[in-house]
Formats: C-alpha cells, structure tokens, sequence
C-alpha cells in the first residue's frame, strides 16, 4: 500500500521537475509515458514467476540536456525480484512465500483463473534518470552523450520487491546514423545498495545495438544486446537480447513493443512490454 510519505516524496519530484523546467534558457517540450510490462521465469528459483509493471513517466527534455521520472504499480507473485536498469535480479535467496501450498499452480499461467486475483499489489522503486548531449552529428562523426539515473527506494524491502537502498549510474554512449540506419553502444559504472540476503557487486554495464526507421520515420525496428559484469558472485552475469518495434503515429504520440529473451537464470526469461508516449 502506498504510504503517504511516499505521495508526498513523489509530489515534491514533480515540483522540481516543473521548476527545472521553467527556468531554461532553451525551448523544450514535456513528454508523459505509460507502459505495461510482464517478465516471466524461474531466475534461481524452483517457483515459476510472473510478474506485471503498470510504468508510468514524466519528462521534460531541450536539445541538449532532459529529466524524467517513473515508477511502476506491480502486481507479483510475492516479490524477489528487482529492477537493475533495464533488467531484473533476484533480491533473497529463496521466492518470497515459497512455503504457500505446492498444489496450487495459479504462478505457472499468464490466463489462470485467478489472472491477477492472485498477485500481490505494491508500488515499485522510483528512478530518476538524466541525460546530457556532448556532441551532436550537426558538427561532429557522431553523437556522444552521458545517460545517468538514481533509483529512489519506494519498493517494499521485506518482499524482496526493493533493496530499500539506493542505487547509482551513469554511462557514456555513442550513436550514428548510416542513412536508414542507426547503430549506437554505450558503457557504464552502477553502484547497487544491497539487499538484506544478498550482496552485490558493483557491476560495469553495456548496450549495443542496431535500429532502422521506415515510411518517412514513423515505423521502426530496434534490436539490442545488454548486460552486466557479474553482479551476484556464483552466477553467470546478466543478458538479454531484445528486439523492439516503435510507432509514431504523429509528432505528438508514439507507441512501441519491445520483447526481450534473458540469457542469465538471474534474468527472467521473457520480457514483453508494451506503451505509449505523449509530446506536449
């Protein structure tokens, strides 16, 4: 349940990002996010898992610089697991609740009787995340930019949905348009508060992918390869391969889908989302 304290933590956010905002010097433009995201897998665990993300954003961004904030409402079968950037690791050693009944399977299927009946309803950690042009392929070879982000602990701690600390990022990363195409990667430093069973390593990150546009930049494709050096030692590190498909349907909305195979057991399996932007 969403504690006040954490309603008024987000108001204030907002706030800043209002008053960032009204005092730039360059034009820039908000933009509002939804998404729905469902993971699905063991990870470590004997319990198969699925769990929902209702994401919601807000941002504000000029040419050079932008800010956003977002944060999920998660339904889950218990908790365990966390978002790490763009993935998600287990938080204790064994599933939250692992010792409810064994008969019931309602986990192991997106369209069981239950649905969502049988999911735990709580508000995940929220992100702050930036992002900083160096250069631009107006007067240089390429783009060159700082992306950064600190993850606020809101997530409930005791079901291993959150760590109750905070974590840290910030990565360089280069993109160049080839006509059609763009191809971009980026490196990175996280620093991980940890959890209260386990204790993570400090992990370098990487990103690297090739996207197209078609018909006049409205449709195009994304795919993508990201992970991590090894966050929990005695597991290989975390990876995923992603493939994504992004709609504009006018200069003031977007859609996209993205689904993603991990390729570490502190992965989930599959990834699918799917959301909607807002340029105002």
């Amino acid at each position: 349940m969403i504690q006040r304290n954490e309603i008024k933590y987000f108001n204030l956010i907002t706030l800043c990002l209002l008053l960032v905002s009204s005092v730039s010097f360059a034009q820039g433009k908000w933009t509002a996010s939804a998404s729905l995201q469902m993971n699905s897998g063991n990870y470590y665990f004997d319990t198969h898992m699925q769990t929902y993300y209702l994401y919601s954003g807000l941002g504000y961004e000029t040419e050079k610089w932008g800010i956003s904030a977002n944060i999920p409402v998660i339904a889950s079968d218990g908790g365990s697991v966390s978002q790490l950037g763009n993935t998600y690791i287990p938080t204790q050693n064994e599933m939250h609740g692992s010792n409810e009944d064994p008969s019931n399977d309602s986990h192991g299927g997106m369209m069981g009787s239950g649905f969502l009946s049988d999911k735990e309803i709580s508000i995940g950690d929220l992100y702050l995340n930036g992002k900083y042009n160096l250069t631009n392929q107006r007067n240089s070879i390429f783009d060159l930019y700082l992306n950064g982000y600190v993850k606020v602990p809101f997530a409930d701690e005791s079901n291993g949905l959150g760590t109750g600390k905070f974590d840290y990022s910030l990565s360089m990363g280069l993109r160049k348009n080839i006509e059609s195409f763009m191809i971009f990667a980026e490196l990175g430093y996280l620093v991980l508060g940890d959890a209260q069973e386990i204790n993570y390593n400090n992990p370098l990150t990487y990103n690297v992918g090739v996207g197209t546009f078609f018909t006049n930049q409205n449709f195009g494709l994304l795919l993508s390869y990201s992970g991590y050096s090894k966050v929990i030692d005695g597991y290989a590190a975390p990876a995923q391969a992603s493939l994504g498909i992004m709609l504009n349907s006018s200069h003031m909305m977007g859609y996209n889908i993205f689904v993603s195979k991990g390729l570490s057991e502190l992965n989930p399996d599959y990834t699918l989302s799917g959301g909607m932007h807002f340029n105002f």
